[in-house]
């Protein structure tokens, strides 16, 4: 027959191995920094979404350093306004790099669509896109804007949803 102290420490070593497991499902490259307020109201020209994400939260997304400062970024599409992100090649030839872009809303509503899928509970309304470069995030912000984040050569579709949540969260109105 168990004691019930040999009892009392199995069931507290079972609670110990389950806290020990609970954090480290913890996710090493979710993003913890909090964007800077960003103010849509004075046109997206005067954003500068580099200085509104900190760098360690696309790092940690990526799940390595960036290879240079983030580069302001003019995307094809007239009036938007951006920042990219290179985090350089591996070993297997794979480039590590990613976008965060604002644009209007007509570039949202006019994408040619290749292995879309509906995103719930973001934004007015939100698609995963495959884009010419990369797995794109479009995400309808308001009545004119559109946000854009990616992540590529390997898509990331977790990373770019929480950067996406993170920038959402950041706007002022």
């Amino acid at each position: 027959m168990i004691s019930k102290t040999w009892f009392l420490v199995a069931v507290l070593v079972g609670i110990l191995s389950l806290a020990s497991l609970a954090c480290g499902l913890a996710d090493p490259n979710a993003p913890k920094q909090p964007v800077a307020p960003i103010r849509l109201g004075g046109g997206l020209a005067s954003l500068d979404v580099c200085q509104a994400i900190p760098r360690e939260d696309i790092e940690a997304v990526m799940g390595r350093k960036l290879t240079s400062s983030p580069e302001a970024w003019n995307y094809e599409i007239n009036g938007a306004n951006g920042c990219s992100y290179d985090g350089g090649k591996d070993a297997g030839g794979n480039a590590y790099f990613g976008y965060v872009i604002f644009t209007p809303l007509e570039a949202y509503n006019s994408q040619p669509l290749y292995k879309d899928k509906a995103v719930t509970d973001l934004g007015r309304e939100a698609y995963f896109n495959n884009g010419a470069d990369a797995r794109q995030l479009w995400v309808k912000v308001n009545d004119n804007t559109a946000l854009v984040v990616a992540f590529g050569d390997r898509p990331n579709e977790n990373g770019a949803l929480a950067i996406a949540k993170l920038v959402l969260a950041a706007i002022q109105p």
